[in-house]
């Protein structure tokens, strides 16, 4: 549905999907490689399937399956779309801050004004994120230096989306090889440190998450939910950044609603920004995320994950209160989409402005997925394909 206002199919995304990744090792294409697997993912995977979850390929999300997190990597180090580029024939910038979009009398965008220069354009392609690229079109819609902006009436900042992440910490009564272990010991960071450099499987070519499941909790047939074991409890995630680990062996089951009903909005007053998801404000959220809760708590009590556990931490809270659990304890995804999705055509050509194109996350009206990065890099390679077939003989 995402692809059929872009004038594409299901079928052209996969053979890009194809041609952008790789399982193995290969010249411009980003590398994935399997999540490091111990014996709690053994025994999460091993419980799922008992519950009639079969394993399969996590970069999917369209049918209820489990199985390892597939990672971006290269030998040393997690990746980025950078390494698409073996020859980079294009200029970065550090340092500059997009000030202001420059115009022709015609109202054709014709460059930028940065915080110590200005550059002139043929085109502009904006990808600042949701909340850079809503800021500049708010702007260009707020301050015009023209008669009317030609965004007046078009709706900027609107419909904009974050996934909420919900954690169930877990005690277990054995080592397991955790971050919680890792981060109080000195020789245990020495070994992982090794592990890494010699190419074995470790938590650092990954964020920690090592497996995952697609459900169906509300059995309307379509996937709602993604949990994923990650290898560390926190004790100072809500209120702080989040970088305490728990002093005890543990893991974490994380939560994320796909695609949450709730609508926030980004707005622009007096030069400042305001970002708002509005988490929970629909109430289709907050009864998934109890669903969540509810089958997290049976898994964990099910053989043979059980057989790891000591405590579940705020346990009789999640049974008893769970709308206070998940208030008190739901934090961003840090997957920031919408509020541009109005203001551009099927060719990412910003409505009424020639020579402005509009390609990051911010075009998106709803989620693909439980993150957003494959997400982005594929829709950034439809946009690329459009732009090169219009403006070839420019």
């Amino acid at each position: 549905s995402i692809l059929r206002y872009f004038n594409d199919s299901f079928e052209s995304i996969l053979d890009s999907n194809s041609k952008i990744y790789s399982i193995n090792s290969s010249n411009n294409k980003i590398k994935l490689k399997s999540a490091s697997q111990n014996i709690i993912d053994d025994a999460f995977l091993e419980t799922l399937k008992n519950k009639d979850i079969p394993t399969g390929d996590m970069n999917f999300s369209d049918k209820e399956s489990c199985g390892p997190i597939l990672n971006t990597v290269t030998k040393y180090f997690r990746t980025s779309v950078l390494s698409l580029v073996n020859k980079k024939l294009f200029k970065v910038l550090v340092g500059e801050k997009v000030e202001k979009i420059l115009f022709n009398k015609n109202g054709r965008a014709i460059g930028v004004e940065t915080n110590s220069s200005s550059f002139d354009a043929d085109y502009i392609i904006l990808a600042g994120g949701v909340i850079g690229t809503n800021k500049i079109l708010l702007e260009i819609k707020q301050n015009y230096d023209g008669n009317q902006s030609p965004l007046s009436n078009i709706n900027i900042g609107h419909g904009v989306k974050d996934h909420t992440n919900l954690r169930v910490n877990v005690i277990t009564n054995k080592n397991i090889g955790s971050l919680n272990e890792i981060s109080n010991s000195f020789f245990k960071k020495l070994f992982l440190i090794f592990k890494y450099l010699i190419g074995k499987p470790s938590l650092m070519t990954g964020t920690g998450a090592t497996s995952a499941a697609h459900l169906d909790l509300n059995n309307d047939g379509k996937i709602d939910t993604r949990i994923q074991i990650v290898q560390f409890t926190e004790t100072g995630r809500h209120g702080s950044d989040g970088n305490f680990f728990s002093n005890r062996p543990g893991f974490s089951i994380s939560i994320t609603p796909i695609n949450p009903k709730s609508n926030g909005e980004i707005t622009l007053s007096g030069g400042l920004q305001t970002v708002n998801p509005k988490y929970l404000s629909s109430k289709d959220d907050m009864e998934l995320l109890k669903l969540a809760l509810q089958y997290c708590l049976k898994l964990l009590s099910s053989k043979p994950i059980s057989n790891h556990i000591l405590e579940i931490m705020d346990k009789d809270i999640m049974e008893n209160n769970p709308e206070e659990y998940i208030i008190n304890n739901i934090f961003s995804g840090h997957h920031l989409i919408g509020g541009a999705f109005d203001a551009i055509d099927s060719n990412f050509k910003l409505h009424n402005i020639e020579g402005f194109y509009v390609c990051d996350a911010s075009i998106f009206e709803k989620y693909a997925a439980s993150n957003i990065h494959s997400s982005v890099v594929l829709i950034a390679d439809i946009f690329s394909k459009k732009f090169i077939n219009n403006n070839s003989d420019s």
